[in-house]
């Protein structure tokens, strides 16, 4: 299957739509907000026990109104292995509009692991639709939460994201030892590596 020329990307989350289309860039593909097409949305409400279904709910949604496009819908999770049974599927709705700034939510994941394991897990699940071709697609981040926020370069949870093997965290890295190692990254480096191989079988 030819790689598209590019990927529109189904979400009202800005800050997750731009990781992920300087994801797809960094890999060397466009794409898009859903919104330069077709103005905002209202999105149906996500489930709270499957990533892929709540992707492919977000991806399908656009892909009816957009039948020409490549349409990419993500969800995406935070685990931390102290509280196993929390967050995860249901990460952003437990979080988002709770904090008033990012560093109010980092500093809240800090307190919930002192004292216990600082292992965290960073899962994305991505949903990519063209018609009736459905692709599937999956990428982690494994690391542990730093024990203070740090960095500049990047915002959200990659202050207090330190990969597996570092003793940084993602935003105190460089995009060229940041990118590879984003669960966003890997999910879209194993979309493009399925489009390939169909390709290559055909």
């Amino acid at each position: 299957m030819k790689i598209p020329s590019r990927f529109v990307i189904a979400s009202n989350n800005q800050a997750k739509t731009q990781e992920l289309i300087k994801c797809f860039q960094w890999l060397g593909q466009e794409a898009i907000s859903y919104q330069q097409l077709l103005g905002k949305l209202n999105f149906p409400d996500e489930g709270t026990t499957s990533y892929v279904d709540n992707a492919t709910g977000k991806a399908q949604f656009v892909a009816n109104q957009l039948p020409g496009e490549w349409v990419v819908g993500d969800d995406s999770g935070m685990i931390l292995q102290a509280y196993p049974n929390q967050l995860g599927v249901v990460t952003a709705r437990q979080l988002n509009g709770r904090y008033k700034t990012d560093d109010d939510l980092n500093n809240l994941i800090i307190d919930l692991v002192a004292n216990k394991t600082r292992k965290v897990q960073m899962r994305s699940y991505l949903v990519a639709i063209h018609g009736r071709t459905k692709v599937f697609a999956e990428g982690e981040f494994n690391g542990h939460i730093s024990e203070v926020p740090t960095g500049d370069n990047g915002g959200g949870f990659d202050k207090i994201l330190e990969p597996d093997g570092y003793v940084k965290t993602l935003a105190e890295l460089s995009d060229s030892e940041k990118m590879p190692l984003l669960h966003r990254t890997k999910a879209i480096e194993n979309l493009l590596q399925q489009l390939r191989s169909q390709n290559d079988a055909n």
